[in-house]
């Protein structure tokens, strides 16, 4: 099976340049790339992907500015012809080792997704959670336990769950079912997903010894505030969403490993050995000196 990968991309060059190159050095042996970011950034992208096409298989593809991550990501699938794919977001990158979690696919023919949380700056999460409609009204955040454990090749992975991150291997199968709802520009169309298989068959599982690599640019104003979080996209997104799927609210809940910085762990103070502990394997004051005259 050709080992093949699916990146969407908008305005950040020097981001798809490192997930372009850690895909690489991981051993894909394909790449397609949807680009619908602005004018000035295409020819950057063009050329990154042109350099790599020098060592694997890559083909960027252009689409109408902000055509959305659903619809940008529905078109490369519908390229894929492999059983299995790895889809990714320009700011992630990948280990080198990742292709060997592979057969976790195999391990049930209804496995949508096995994916990976991310560490981004001293911030370990992994959102992977299952859903729970509260009175008809409010989507919320649970975890059913317990779960099946899959240990193979070194990764250890927790399943099922109703929603997992996005970045990590999908099943071609899965998506002659469902598809990204390409109402949805930014925001939303992943939990809108969740929400279709939910009372499918298909299922997903994450890994929980393994992360990948965030590399999301906080300080880049313009594209936070115009396109990834701009309120009027984001607004509209969720306003579909709820009345698409006749909801009220969305509320943050339990998931797998929540926003967890990794400098604000404690632990209190305590004493871990000492000689008192282990008095008792000492001889006694007599023995030693009964001892001493021998």
């Amino acid at each position: 099976m050709k080992r093949i990968a699916i990146v969407k991309t908008f305005m950040r060059p020097q981001l798809f340049a490192h997930c372009i190159n850690s895909l690489i050095a991981a051993g894909t042996q394909e790449v397609l790339v949807a680009f619908d970011g602005p004018e000035e950034y295409w020819e950057p992208h063009k050329r990154i992907v042109f350099e790599a096409n020098q060592i694997i298989d890559a083909e960027i593809f252009r689409f109408p500015y902000d055509y959305g991550l659903a619809a940008c990501r529905n078109r490369l699938i519908e390229m894929v012809s492999e059983p299995y794919f790895l889809m990714l977001d320009d700011d992630i990158a990948v280990f080198p080792g990742i292709w060997s979690a592979l057969p976790v696919m195999s391990f049930s023919n209804k496995i949508g997704a096995a994916t990976f949380g991310w560490f981004y700056n001293g911030v370990l999460q992994i959102d992977a959670w299952d859903i729970n409609i509260k009175n008809k009204r409010t989507l919320s955040k649970t975890i059913h336990w317990p779960k099946k454990i899959i240990s193979l090749n070194g990764f250890v992975f927790y399943y099922p769950f109703d929603f997992v991150p996005n970045q990590g291997f999908w099943s071609r199968k899965f998506f002659d079912e469902f598809r990204w709802d390409e109402h949805y520009i930014i925001e939303g169309e992943h939990e809108d997903l969740a929400m279709q298989a939910w009372t499918s068959d298909w299922k997903f599982a994450v890994c929980v010894n393994a992360q990948l690599l965030h590399l999301h640019n906080w300080s880049d104003e313009e594209y936070h505030h115009n396109h990834r979080f701009s309120n009027e996209k984001m607004g509209r997104s969720w306003i579909y969403f709820f009345k698409k799927w006749n909801l009220k609210e969305y509320e943050d809940g339990d998931c797998l490993l929540p926003w967890l910085p990794i400098d604000r762990l404690k632990k209190e103070s305590s004493i871990r050995e000492s000689l008192e502990k282990w008095s008792h394997l000492l001889p006694s004051y007599a023995q030693m000196k009964m001892r001493e005259k021998q």
